[in-house]
């Protein structure tokens, strides 16, 4: 795995993620899977009498999960094997919130972050990839250059935050960001959006959310989402629409 986060080329990966098929390649099947299963049920059960968090956080990763590999696949024109791999690496996209150096409480928190806990949640990107490392210690040269486990999962861990204006974790421009980390900034994006929060009173639907994505005026008033998402925000909201058979914009608002 690359420890320098502008080594990834995100415009490659793309291509990258076509390059294998997650359920017939052999080293995947035969080595990673015991890990990801490792891994997978340390998310589903982190925070275990403290909290639901990691009941949550499976839930939202395997919609997220669901909800990419279609758009890449029906709508971007992705392969099935593609998509079938993206989903795969998108699961453990937040491995790094159950890193032990989190207190579970941060997850879950009564109020909006201070300052000072949302640049601590924020260090989960990298701490993600960290966790990965240490689950393949022992890994054959085979699995740690195989690139699901070398390139995908890693990028998705630490890009899945970026935005399009450069105002991202790593200050990463559209210009340098491929379709694959377009369209995992999108659909976590919205569905953490349709998560109610320890300081929320309601629970935003589908439409409510992919609105302040765009940064109307009327859904989005402070602009927290100005300059976050290009046109690939636009085709994803039409192919909601087509799936959804749901109006999600006015005519005024299309671009």
């Amino acid at each position: 795995m690359k420890t320098d986060p502008h080594s990834y080329d995100l415009l490659a990966l793309d291509e990258i993620i076509e390059s294998y098929d997650y359920e017939t390649d052999p080293v995947l099947q035969e080595q990673f899977r015991p890990v990801e299963d490792a891994l997978w049920t340390l998310i589903e059960h982190y925070a275990e009498g403290v909290n639901d968090f990691g009941f949550e956080m499976a839930q939202h990763l395997q919609r997220t999960s669901n909800d990419g590999m279609h758009f890449l696949i029906d709508e971007l024109g992705f392969s099935q094997k593609a998509g079938r791999n993206f989903y795969a690496a998108n699961l453990f996209q937040d491995l790094g919130k159950i890193h032990p150096a989190y207190d579970p409480h941060i997850w879950n928190l009564p109020h909006r972050p201070t300052d000072e806990e949302r640049a601590e949640k924020k260090k989960h990107v990298w701490r993600g990839v960290e966790m990965l490392e240490i689950a393949l210690a022992d890994a054959s040269p085979e699995l740690k250059l195989h690139p699901h486990v070398k390139t995908v999962i890693p990028a998705i861990q630490l890009f899945h935050h970026e935005r399009c204006d450069g105002n991202g974790p790593f200050g990463i421009t559209s210009d340098k960001i491929g379709q694959v980390i377009k369209t995992v900034c999108i659909v976590d994006t919205k569905d953490g959006d349709m998560i109610q929060r320890g300081h929320q009173n309601e629970i935003r639907d589908e439409p409510t959310a992919l609105c302040r994505m765009k940064s109307l005026e009327a859904f989005d008033d402070k602009g927290k989402y100005a300059g976050a998402f290009d046109s690939m925000l636009d085709r994803y909201i039409a192919y909601r629409e087509r799936i959804s058979g749901q109006e999600i914009l006015s005519n005024e608002d299309r671009v």
